[in-house]
């Protein structure tokens, strides 16, 4: 529910705080008051249109935020919620909506930033603003359909239908890719294969590259290495005054001295060591040289196969790693497209399955359908009659959406189904007896379009909470006694949610459960609009005022005062 509007610096409003209840208010005061400026507030909320020309004069910048309570509300907590909106667990949520006469205005949710199409999409779940000229909603041709189906209720089978239509679509875009991708293929085809040949046939292997590397290396230094190992090996062990030789010398010339000289002794260790160290070296540098020999024949095999792996990546622009990626992907599009054509098979097959469950769903939805709009249309009729309606006709007709493209067969006509199914619904009336039946849009004027679509609310508010609903003197055009039925209409659709009306009957606002009325004053020099709770006598004179007339007075006051006391009292016992 709206707990609190704030509008500030909005066409005649300075600073403006109204706090509202649950149930049914009303929303009075005389001509050009400002009581189209609170809808206007409310209506920016909702996600309708700013102007910047509404900002007061003087002003840079006008202010509509509005305080929602949806701890009781459970579906548009998660609907705020998939948005990405986080509302904090007293279920508050403050919506405000700012227009700058310089720059683009801004939109934010509990003090965070946000964009228009969150308040357009969400802000109809907390709001819906009714008025004459607004129920072109009526005219919409999804209006009659989305109200039936919720009436009856289809919900479940609407998913399923949703589900089966996106699965549809899906292996149809599935089908045309795969075709295409086919015809590519089959151009691309040879040239796939040969690629991914001479790759398969090379052999190429990330361990080969490094050891190709490695031998390369050895063989291309072959000369060198071996005229290293020569000279090595004399100088360690074999020349003469090698290594070995003059270590050992050293020995037998130190060991007898030894004795008794501890640090003498620890040198001779060292020495021993290093005699030690130079025989392995030498062993070891001996079974080198014994390996370092290559026949011309397996240099020459070497370098062609590097030769190989240097021409393969120069061809195709990448690393070894690279090119066995490409091997494995030429692999699994050959693969792919020599399945392409039993793929596709699959694909129709299961186009046609899913066909034909579109079609048993599309048959099902049309039957409960036809089967449940009468006994709606006649609980619209028994409540909409009352309203000055009392010959008012009402049918949802349904008619198949033909088409010659369409993709299900139903009744023996080929039809377009969407994820509602396969039907046309229109809601057609009829006002007076003898008349033409026609469309709601066209064979209504205004206020019986206000009135037609409050008992639709009605009936749909029965299936759960509502938003706010605000009425724009739907009673326009009616006499007092001819306004009750409307009023007390308004009030069993508030017990569902809040309810605000907008009148000048007072028969009509005796019947709220709670009564502002907007005043207009001159204070210095500004013109400022104001909003003032009615309760005890301010109310009696309020409907006083609307009995005498806008100039608040009469032939008789007393009998005025006495006939609001009257409608007040009528209005509490019936509610």
């Amino acid at each position: 529910m709206l707990r609190q509007l704030r509008v500030a610096n909005l066409a005649l409003v300075d600073d403006l705080v109204i706090e509202f209840d649950f149930g049914l208010t009303m929303l009075t005061g005389e001509t050009g008051a400002g009581k189209s400026l609170i809808a206007g507030a409310l209506n920016l909320l909702a996600g309708g249109k700013g102007d910047r020309r509404l900002i007061r004069e003087g002003e840079d910048l006008a202010i509509v935020e509005g305080v929602f309570d949806l701890a009781d509300r459970p579906r548009d907590l998660a609907a705020f919620a998939d948005a990405g909106l986080r509302i904090g667990s007293d279920g508050l949520l403050v919506m405000r909506r700012e227009l700058k006469r310089e720059g683009r205005g801004r939109v934010l949710i509990n003090g965070l930033i946000s964009s228009l199409s969150i308040f357009e999409r969400l802000g109809p779940r907390l709001l819906s603003i009714q008025s004459q000229d607004q129920q072109r909603i009526l005219a919409r041709a999804s209006f009659a359909g989305l109200f039936l189906d919720r009436a009856l209720p289809l919900a479940a089978d609407l998913e399923h239908m949703s589900v089966l239509v996106t699965r549809f679509k899906e292996i149809q875009k599935d089908i045309s890719d795969r075709s295409a991708e086919q015809l590519f293929a089959d151009q691309q085809l040879e040239m796939w294969e040969f690629q991914w040949r001479e790759l398969h046939d090379a052999g190429l292997s990330l361990e080969e590259d490094a050891s190709l590397r490695d031998q390369l290396s050895f063989g291309r230094n072959l000369r060198s290495l071996q005229e290293g190992t020569a000279s090595g090996l004399l100088d360690l062990c074999d020349g003469d005054g090698n290594a070995r030789l003059l270590l050992a010398r050293t020995l037998k010339s130190l060991e007898p001295l030894a004795d008794g000289s501890e640090r003498l002794e620890n040198i001779l260790n060292l020495i021993r060591d290093a005699e030690n160290l130079v025989t392995e070296a030498g062993m070891d540098l001996q079974r080198f040289s014994d390996t370092v020999n290559i026949e011309p024949k397996e240099l020459d095999q070497l370098e062609s196969r590097q030769h190989l792996y240097s021409q393969l990546q120069r061809k195709f622009s990448r690393g070894v790693e690279g090119l066995l990626d490409l091997q494995e992907t030429l692999h699994q599009r050959i693969s792919r497209q020599r399945n392409a054509v039993s793929d596709i098979e699959d694909l129709r097959n299961e186009l046609e399955t899913v066909r034909q469950q579109m079609s048993l769903a599309a048959e099902s939805l049309r039957k409960q359908r036809r089967s449940g709009a009468p006994a709606l249309a006649q609980k619209a009729e028994e409540l909409i009659r009352p309203l000055a309606l009392p010959e008012l006709g009402l049918e949802f007709r349904l008619e198949p959406d033909t088409s010659d493209d369409g993709d299900i067969v139903l009744d023996g006509q080929k039809c377009r189904v969407t994820e509602r199914g396969a039907d046309r619904i229109v809601l057609v009336a009829r006002t007076n007896r003898g008349e033409a039946w026609n469309s709601v849009a066209e064979v209504a004027s205004g206020g019986e379009k206000s009135r037609i679509f409050l008992g639709l609310s009605v009936l749909e508010s029965e299936q759960g909470l509502s938003p706010l609903q605000l009425f724009d003197e739907i009673d326009a055009g009616l006499g007092m006694d001819n306004a009750v039925p409307v009023a007390r209409l308004l009030h069993r659709l508030s017990r569902r949610g809040q309810v605000l009306c907008i009148t000048h009957l007072p028969t009509v606002a005796a019947l709220g459960e709670s009564h502002l009325r907007v005043h207009k004053a001159v204070s210095q020099g500004r013109t400022t609009v104001s909003v003032e709770p009615l309760k005890g006598t301010r109310r009696v004179d309020e409907l006083a005022r609307l009995l005498g007339g806008d100039s608040g007075t009469g032939e008789n006051r007393d009998a005025q005062v006495a006939y609001a006391r009257q409608l007040l009292a009528e209005g509490a016992a019936s509610a």
